[in-house]
């Protein structure tokens, strides 16, 4: 590239992309699927996200001790797939997230406890047909903290799914996996353009420790 040729974020702030968001008052911290289908190497859907995985430990750690509420999903689909729709027809491996599946559980350090909140899904967005936004909208939340799995699928359609519904997107970059780098940093590259604010797990936990810049 020459010193006259566009960056990628040059272009996209010259086509009027590329806004900043700021982090509202209160805070709330999701943490998306973090099933052990994905740091098991015996499945199948095994993505390599243990570093991720990691990251979500750390954000519900900081969350816990700064008394932000913590909201867990998990995915369950039927055995016969039917409340799964025509997603479970076009994602063949959702069957590891059937409840009798040995990779449906939570990785280890990522269930919820009497403290956290537990959503059940169906589809990639946590407000996809569930309470999420009501639930947001009750405890006068306005900014989602956004960690877990997959970043282009689930994460992306949540982020987008909140910025929808009027709350403030925060994707934690280094608390967020997917199997492949490509689709993974592409897709953060898109939130923080059209989207939300992507930060760094050291941004994230300024932010729920009342530390502003």
């Amino acid at each position: 590239m020459t010193a006259s040729e566009p960056t990628d974020v040059s272009d996209y702030e010259a086509a009027g992309l590329q806004g900043k968001l700021q982090a509202g008052e209160r805070l709330a911290l999701i943490i998306v699927d973090p099933a052990e289908a994905y740091v098991n190497p015996e499945c199948p859907l095994y993505a390599g996200v243990e570093d991720a995985a990691e990251g979500m430990r750390r954000m519900r750690q900081v969350a816990t001790d700064a008394g932000i509420p913590v909201i867990i999903t998990r995915v369950e689909h039927d055995p016969a797939g039917l409340n799964g729709g025509v997603f479970i027809k076009k994602v063949p491996a959702l069957k590891w997230f059937e409840p009798d599946s040995a990779f449906s559980g939570y990785i280890e350090g990522l269930a919820p406890d009497g403290s956290d909140i537990e959503i059940v899904k169906q589809y990639p967005s946590a407000f996809a047909h569930t309470s999420l936004q009501a639930m947001l909208t009750a405890m006068k939340v306005d900014t989602l903290i956004i960690t877990g799995l997959s970043t282009s699928g689930c994460i992306r359609a949540t982020a987008t799914d909140a910025m929808q519904n009027g709350f403030i997107p925060i994707v934690v970059a280094d608390a967020v996996g997917d199997r492949l780098p490509g689709p993974h940093e592409a897709n953060l590259f898109d939130i923080q353009a059209k989207i939300g604010e992507v930060v760094s797990g050291e941004a994230a936990a300024a932010l729920m420790r009342g530390e502003r810049a």
